[in-house]
């Protein structure tokens, strides 16, 4: 995918817009509580455009609700909204579970969108890959559940048989943005501006650009959200702590397939008319996706290795010289953490350390290329795989562990080996009963360019460098 499709590629992270993700997963829910947020997030880098801004300051208030001792019916609501007092389009509501189940210790059936452990290298890396996103920031998207009728039939003490089937499809959920006067723009900085222009006649005195629009192809809802899906995995749990779950699905991809159609793109350089018009198509596609992970659980360290493949279906869109699509590549993604307690150290203080590694291997690679296709290309930002080949190490370490004042410091480093570079995400979290304070930032970087086709999450937006600090309010 050349670079002009590109960046116009995270518009579509979803097509719901006034809809999105809020970062705040570490609230101190009680099993049904309420809470109130105010949060700072202040931006080093450059923006984007006139409409994004260094400041952001978010007011948030969610709701989880949970029976205590639930007898024959259970059923969990877990909700928010957030919005930002310097830019009104900044509002997201989600909705990550709402389901009714039967409580039964043997065959419970739920009704409902529910959250479950389809992949713990999927949640671990949030890919997206089995249950959708709320994704309007790239660095702490929260699961979301699938939304359908979900039956786990407890076999025996250590075995399950779970499956999922439904007729509803709910897609990632990501930054607001506006298509005006044929430009994209939006005020949050994880929306990548695309570009507005296409160069004529490189490298000579004739050298201009030719002023690039764009249009969607609105779909229509039933083609977006009423699809089937299907799924069934074998869960083995030994009562020494070692365990192997197997998960295999049909079902609509998460992430919105995108093609692009430019006839006149093809004619840059040569009779090339005054301006050129691309349309968006956005559609949904299916995958076989497969996941086999096992590991143990034991008090002092945990660890798993896992192996998923995914299988997208054909588009269906045309082979044509005047369109091009987001890649379809079949793939696979092997991957392994480890997680031990470091034990009673620095001054009495518990601690623990992770190891994760991940690889994504293409099987086949059957992107297509065409009119819309540039010398400075770059990886699209619709890739489905923003992230490679990379190795993460976690550091958690509690601080204080009195009843009404925990102190818990958590670090994160990710490396992506193509990029050179990585994410160090660094926070303290102090709880004072209702009352949660938060202080940490985020710091990004790489040692490729941009334009290079290793370029992936860190390189797209190390501009996003930030502090943060944050308030909440339990009751």
């Amino acid at each position: 995918m050349g670079s002009l499709i590109i960046r116009a590629g995270v518009v579509f992270t979803t097509l719901l817009a006034g809809i999105g993700a809020t970062a705040q997963t570490s609230t101190g829910f009680s099993r049904s509580a309420a809470n109130l947020t105010l949060r700072q997030n202040r931006y080093l880098g450059e923006v984007q455009n006139s409409k994004q801004q260094a400041n952001y300051t978010h007011f948030a208030g969610g709701l989880n609700l949970e029976p205590e001792n639930p007898r024959f019916l259970s059923y969990k609501l877990h909700a928010f909204a957030e919005g930002s007092f310097e830019a009104r389009e900044e509002f997201y509501v989600g909705m990550p579970e709402a389901y009714v189940e039967n409580f039964h210790p043997s065959l419970r059936f739920s009704v409902g969108r529910k959250k479950r452990t389809w992949s713990r290298l999927d949640e671990l890396f949030n890919f997206g890959l089995w249950q959708p996103q709320l994704r309007w920031d790239y660095l702490k998207p929260e699961q979301q559940g699938l939304a359908g009728l979900f039956i786990d039939w407890n076999i025996s003490s250590n075995f399950r048989l779970v499956f999922f089937t439904s007729q509803v499809n709910i897609p990632d959920q990501g930054p607001q943005y506006k298509l005006e006067n044929g430009q994209f723009s939006s005020t949050n900085r994880w929306f990548q501006q695309p570009h507005s222009a296409v160069s004529m006649f490189s490298g000579t005195q004739f050298a201009s650009d030719v002023p690039l629009y764009f249009q969607i192809d609105q779909p229509s809802y039933d083609s977006l959200f009423l699809q089937s899906s299907f799924a069934i995995g074998f869960d083995y749990d030994s009562d020494s702590g070692f365990w192997s779950h197997f998960n295999v699905a049909y079902k609509p991809r998460n992430q919105i397939h995108l093609g692009i159609e430019c006839t006149n793109c093809g004619n840059v350089g040569g009779a090339a008319p005054l301006e050129i018009t691309a349309t968006i198509r956005p559609k949904i596609v299916k995958h076989f996706v497969a996941t086999w992970e096992t590991g143990f659980d034991r008090v002092d360290d945990r660890g798993w290795i896992s192996l998923t493949a995914e299988l997208p279906s054909s588009s269906g869109f045309p082979v044509s010289e005047h369109f091009v699509e987001a890649p379809l590549d079949d793939v696979l993604i092997a991957g392994a953490a480890y997680q031990h307690y470091l034990g009673a150290w620095l001054g009495g203080m518990p601690s623990w350390l992770q190891y994760s590694y991940l690889r994504v291997l293409p099987m086949n690679v059957s992107g297509k290329s065409g009119p819309l296709k540039r010398e400075d290309q770059v990886q699209s930002s619709l890739d489905r795989y923003p992230i490679r080949d990379l190795a993460a190490l976690d550091w958690k370490l509690r601080l204080s562990q009195k009843a009404k004042l925990r102190l818990h410091w958590t670090n994160r480093y990710q490396y992506s080996i193509p990029e050179q570079g990585g994410w160090l995400s660094s926070q303290l979290e102090l709880n004072q009963g209702s009352v949660v304070w938060s202080l940490g930032m985020d710091v990004l970087g790489s040692q490729v360019n941009p334009r290079s086709n290793q370029a992936g999450l860190f390189t797209r937006y190390r501009a996003n460098d930030r502090v943060f600090g944050g308030v909440s309010y339990v009751f």
